[in-house]
C-alpha cells in the first residue's frame, strides 16, 4: 500500500508541475508583453514632436 501511495504522489506531482508549466509559461509572455507596451507608451511621448506654432514671441 504504501508503494501505490508513494507512486500515486510521484505522478501527482508530475502532472501538477506539467501544468503549472502550462501557466507560467503564457502568463510570463503575456506580463512581458503588456510591461513592453507601457515602456513603449512611455516612450512615445517622451519622443513626440512638440507642437509650436510658428512665428510666435
Amino acid at each position: 500500500m504504501q508503494l501505490v501511495l508513494t507512486e500515486g504522489y510521484r505522478g501527482l506531482s508530475l502532472m501538477a508541475d506539467v501544468m503549472l508549466d502550462r501557466i507560467v509559461v503564457p502568463l510570463a509572455i503575456l506580463v512581458a508583453l503588456f510591461g513592453a507596451a507601457l515602456i513603449g507608451l512611455q516612450l512615445a511621448e517622451i519622443l513626440a514632436p512638440q507642437t509650436v506654432l510658428p512665428y510666435t514671441l
